[in-house]
């Protein structure tokens, strides 16, 4: 080997190409290490050392070259050549996770045969649109030698069908009767079921069906369609192992999300925490982004989800460590919102004492009351007095008649002072006030000396209280106006309607009324539109047109509106409402986010094409795969859409047997495909924390954590499954560092990191110089490659 290292490296001195060569031998194949500062032109390089390959006679398959810059401990690229008598062929290596090896953990239910087969088996009640879907969505954790068995009770078959191989979902056909019935369940086999979903349109039937069920198996797990919150969490006190679910809730946050934009994908909250989804397009000036690493963009306060080139359909970690963020990259994220805490406003113009450190007290508070008086801060606070007066006719109408006031009321009261014998300060400041309100009879009437009072001084008086009439108690009956009008219109008095860049959300149902709830709570400018009135708390906090909705719609600004949602009943009133806003749109030069509800998957898909920029949200098909996951006993929190696909947020409780128990979340995350947000542990950590947002991908998971991850239907599948994706086998070749007191850490990084056990890890440290070979996912040996470089030197790549 040492003769064939020193024939290549000679090789790449013709190419100028100066090269440390290392060559392991593995069976039938060898790898060669490459280390230079520059490897020049790639497919000269492993030309050459083809040829080198091709003059030597042994009975070599295939060779693998890694080249490693200097002080790298990751390769910065890999080739294959595979070795034969006739040719030499060359490939490059990629790093894809390799094809799927699922090990079965789960299931309840043996069936023994010629083969095993494990089998869980579900009740569906219930078979309109939500049903079908949830049926449909249940089917797909069926997965080689795992089945999903699934039977439905209906009182009457389904009249419209939303797939057409329906039956073929179903393990028996429909089973028609009324599902509170004991013997219609004990028909279905509620005695040997995992679940029973029940999902009719009526809360009444699926709680009086529940109770039935837990009567007749105590071990059940329920899984209710009820929009009655508070019945639903003292049922779950007393029945136990039961979910109950809103299909109206769920889909409400999807369908607020998709009127802020495509910025915001996702908003909920765990704990004291806010979540969100944010969608990045890298512009030439984004430098945060720009040439970074992938793995570099998992930070302490958010995680990346998704890393693509536009219109691509990838979802959570589909990409390279290693691969680089380029302009044009869509990067989707998600990040918690820490607690807003109250801004402190400061004046910039106060004067900064301590620069005056031997002045008196007294002088340095007039020094800064000088300042503070004469500050910007007053100035801005006059304009916005002098804005607000000018907004209103009758504000400045109410302002020139005070004024007015106040001018008459001092001159009278001085001259009443000095022109009337034996009057004080108070009785002519009191007379001249009577003379304002028009009471010169009243005035003149009670003094005792009429005939001491000039008579210049009466006709000023009389003249006083004609101005006062004219001026002063207009204005007071202009007030009064005001006050009694709106309070007499108070019902029929709707909201100014936001200009531009709002929200419009058309119709008030059950889905509408979350919707709004959620708009309201995050502040955001939207008007409602609704064929009737709704008697509610927004009815005097948001702007609210009632009547024909197209017609409505013309008086929204909707040619300046930022999103419309369309959530009617009717699904081709919201198709019409949607066009509609689209040619306002249009003709305005602007492009409008639009959100239509609809009913049918066939049409959501068709939507697609004619409205290719909005979303067509189909509600139950979006609740439908929440109950599903919530079928195998996880608690559904929130959805989302992320690249055409729902995004499930589901937490798990850790169980001794679950298939969770005892891996890290690098083998959870890159194994199952899903995206571990938040960890709350059953003991608290040596720094006495027990929550944990973003936790580390080293956390081991432990009986009793309750982690909260985002994934797919497919990911909830793999860990119902325990169906990990398999990891590929790196090499880790390290040598013995300068400095052996690291060896301890460097062993500790090992463990964590890769998940190998810790007295492996040490063992191994303790054996340098040497090598190991360690299943891990890709992102796991970019971690450790990062961690280790920086106190040993190492070498690791996949084999």
């Amino acid at each position: 080997m040492r003769s064939l290292a020193a024939l290549i490296k000679n090789c790449l001195l013709d190419l100028e190409i100066k090269v440390n060569v290392t060559i392991r031998q593995k069976r039938q194949e060898i790898h060669i290490l490459l280390e230079s500062t520059y490897f020049g032109d790639r497919q000269s390089l492993v030309g050459a050392i083809a040829n080198c390959l091709s003059d030597i006679d042994n009975r070599l398959e295939s060779a693998k070259i890694y080249a490693f810059l200097f002080g790298q401990p990751l390769p910065l690229w890999i080739e294959k050549i595979v070795l034969s008598q006739d040719q030499i062929s060359v490939a490059s290596e990629e790093t894809k996770t390799q094809p799927e090896n699922p090990r079965i953990y789960a299931g309840t239910a043996l069936v023994s045969s010629n083969e095993i087969t494990i089998a869980d088996r579900f009740i569906v009640c219930g078979l309109g649109s939500l049903g079908q879907h949830t049926v449909f969505n249940l089917k797909k954790f069926s997965y080689r030698e795992y089945e999903v068995k699934i039977r439905a009770i209906d009182k009457v078959k389904p009249e419209l069908m939303e797939f057409d191989n329906f039956h073929e979902f179903l393990d028996e056909p429909i089973i028609l009767g009324d599902c509170r019935r004991s013997e219609v369940l004990i028909k279905a086999g509620i005695a040997d079921c995992r679940a029973i979903l029940l999902v009719t349109s009526n809360d009444n039937v699926n709680i009086e069906t529940a109770i039935a069920v837990r009567r007749l198996n105590p071990h059940i797990h329920i899984v209710v369609r009820s929009s009655r919150q508070n019945l639903n969490q003292l049922l779950k006190e007393q029945l136990g192992n039961f979910v109950a679910l809103d299909p109206v809730d769920l889909p409400a946050a999807a369908f607020a999300v998709a009127g802020l934009g495509e910025d915001t994908l996702g908003l909920f909250q765990l704990g004291v925490h806010k979540l969100r989804v944010v969608n990045y397009t890298v512009e030439p000036n984004d430098y945060q982004f720009l040439r970074i690493p992938a793995f570099q963009l998992h930070k302490k306060h958010s995680r990346l989800l998704s890393l693509a080139e536009p219109q691509s359909d990838r979802l959570f970690f589909q990409w390279q460590p290693d691969r680089t963020i380029q302009v044009g990259d869509e990067i989707v994220c998600i990040e918690y919102v820490e607690h807003d805490f109250p801004t402190i406003h400061r004046h910039p113009e106060l004067i900064d004492l301590s620069s005056y450190p031997n002045i008196s007290i007294s002088q340095k508070i007039n020094l800064q009351l000088r300042k503070f008086i004469s500050s910007a801060f007053w100035t801005s606070q006059w304009k916005q007095i002098v804005s607000w007066f000018q907004a209103e006719k009758s504000r400045r109408l109410v302002l020139w008649g005070a004024i007015t006031a106040i001018s008459l009321l001092t001159l009278s009261s001085v001259i009443l002072f000095f022109n009337v014998p034996n009057i004080s300060w108070q009785k002519a400041i009191s007379t001249s006030i009577i003379l304002l309100l028009g009471g010169y009879g009243d005035v003149f009437g009670g003094l005792g000396g009429e005939d001491q009072v000039p008579l210049w001084l009466m006709l000023f008086c009389v003249l006083i209280t004609l101005i006062s009439l004219l001026f002063v108690l207009g204005v007071v009956g202009l007030v009064t106006d005001k006050i009694l009008s709106s309070k007499f219109e108070f019902f029929k008095r709707s909201l100014p309607l936001p200009k531009k860049d709002h929200i419009i959300l058309i119709g008030f149902g059950r889905l509408g009324q979350r919707i709004a709830d959620l708009l309201f709570k995050l502040k955001l400018p939207f008007v409602i539109v609704s064929e009737n009135p709704h008697d509610c708390d927004l009815a005097d906090k948001v702007p609210w047109l009632t009547g024909n909705i197209i017609e409505e719609l013309s008086k929204t600004n909707l040619a300046t509106a930022k999103s419309m949602l369309s959530v009617t009943d009717d699904q081709m009133l919201n198709l019409e409402a949607a066009l509609f806003a689209r040619d306002a749109a249009k003709k305005n030069n602007r492009q409008m986010n639009l959100a239509i509800r609809t009913y049918d998957r066939y049409f959501s898909d068709n939507l697609s094409e004619l409205l290719p920029k909005s979303q067509s949200l189909c509600a139950y098909a979006l609740s439908a795969e929440a109950f599903a996951g919530a079928a195998f006993g996880e608690t559904m929190l929130s959805l989302f859409r992320l690249n055409q696909r729902t995004v499930l947020v589901a937490e798990y409780v850790i169980s001794e047997n679950d298939t969770l128990i005892g891996k890290n979340l690098s083998q959870i995350a890159y194994g199952y495909t899903v995206v571990p947000v938040y960890l709350k542990t059953q003991q608290p950590k040596a720094d006495g924390h027990y929550e944990f947002y973003m936790p580390s991908d080293d956390e081991v998971m432990k009986a009793g954590d309750r982690l909260t991850v985002l994934a797919s239907i497919s990911g909830l599948r793999r860990i119902e499954l325990g169906n990990l994706h398999s990891p590929k086998q790196w090499q880790l070749r390290a040598k013995r560092p300068l400095n052996s007191s690291v060896l301890l850490d460097a062993g500790n990084k090992l463990k964590n990191i890769s998940g190998c056990d810790l007295e492996v890890a040490r063992r191994f440290m303790q054996s340098l110089p040497a090598a190991i070979e360690l299943p891990m996912y890709d992102t796991q040996a970019y971690r450790l490659g990062q961690a280790l470089m920086r106190l040993l030197p190492i070498k690791i790549y996949p084999l």
